[in-house]
């Protein structure tokens, strides 16, 4: 049985537990036979991606799980596309209480949990079975536990995906490929240091801006998971694209603690089991939905697409994990640099054992 199988069985078996542990005989609803009063509760979620985005598409299962199994008494909002404003500005209204829910990258969640800065080292993960397995063990729920003190609650981690290389330069084939290219990266130092180590010319762009860039040619080239150049028609900017699977990129589902306490502990199951529905669900919708938008990218948007070898992921990596490592040990420690590459090679041991 293959890896990715077993990857996805298991992610199943954690859902359908989590369902049952919240779950009961009472014509649907999973807190029918809890005392859990007449009072209702609206959970707004905030996200910037689309409609159609899979984080987005998981966050719909959970509004129809959590409502469903609530007998409605806990209504769920979900606002996409920005309808509430940026990641920084929707997670820092979850932390001041005026907001329920919010999808974020890394990069802003770093500002109140810094040891999530790890995620920002490179070439870590091979496939999104290695990363799913890791994020599910200890190592991501130390993370996601370590909100709290901030008055925050990660619910789970949704989708974004592997992040890739566009370029209207070349395709990347090796480390020299990215020599003197203007990329596009996110407002992101460790990032910008990944890249620097490649020999490319870092220039940070906001994604609201990054397609009118490119149109420009004020950045030759851009990294983002593949979702994304479909979702922001990158296509018609864009030339090649190389599956550089450089980073594993997931956004936690954030909840202001003090609401999440104030439910009932019957909805907290219920909306925490909704929450890891929608993780899975937004999971699998990207991996499955891959294949089909590279086909898509290659025969009906004329882009060429071209894997990345191991060996040249490995040199790129040897170039590219060092210089992001240090910066990332200066903001949280070397120890906890060391701790975190350990861990997952212990997870990836164990996993390697299916």
């Amino acid at each position: 049985m293959s890896k990715r199988i077993i990857a996805l069985l298991l992610a199943l078996v954690m859902v359908f537990a989590l369902c049952a542990c919240s779950g009961g005989d009472n014509g649907g609803s999973s807190a029918g036979n809890e005392d859990v009063g007449d009072e209702t509760y609206t959970i707004r979620i905030a996200c910037e991606n689309s409609d159609t985005y899979p984080a987005t598409l998981g966050l719909y299962q959970m509004e129809k799980y959590v409502e469903s199994h609530t007998n409605g008494k806990v209504q769920v909002e979900v606002c996409a596309s920005g309808q509430l404003g940026g990641e920084e500005e929707t997670l820092e209204q979850v932390a001041q209480g005026n907001l329920e829910m919010a999808v974020a990258s890394f990069a802003p969640v770093v500002s109140y949990v810094p040891e999530f800065e790890v995620m920002d080292i490179p070439f870590v993960y091979n496939s999104y079975t290695e990363a799913w397995m890791v994020l599910d063990s200890y190592v991501g729920t130390n993370l996601l536990d370590k909100m709290e003190a901030q008055g925050l609650k990660g619910m789970a981690y949704m989708e974004n995906g592997m992040r890739q290389v566009t370029s209207n330069v070349s395709p990347i084939n090796s480390i020299a490929d990215f020599k003197g290219v203007k990329l596009r990266t996110m407002q992101n130092n460790n990032h910008m240091a990944s890249f620097e180590a490649l020999g490319a010319n870092p220039t940070p762009v906001a994604f609201s801006e990054l397609y009118i860039s490119l149109s420009q040619k004020v950045v030759d080239a851009q990294e983002n998971p593949i979702a994304n150049v479909t979702d922001k028609k990158l296509y018609e900017v864009q030339k090649y694209l190389s599956l550089t699977n450089h980073i594993y990129d997931a956004m936690p589902l954030v909840c202001n603690l003090d609401f999440f306490n104030s439910l009932p502990q019957a909805y907290q199951k219920v909306v925490q089991a909704g929450a890891i529905y929608a993780q899975e669900f937004s999971r699998f919708c990207n991996y499955e939905r891959e294949d089909l938008i590279l086909a898509d990218l290659a025969d009906k948007y004329g882009m060429q697409v071209n894997e990345v070898s191991a060996e040249a992921r490995a040199e790129m990596a040897k170039v590219a994990q060092p210089a992001v490592m240090e910066l990332v040990a200066k903001d949280i420690g070397q120890d906890a640099v060391d701790q975190y590459m350990q861990d997952v090679q212990d997870v990836l041991a164990q996993i390697s054992k299916f």
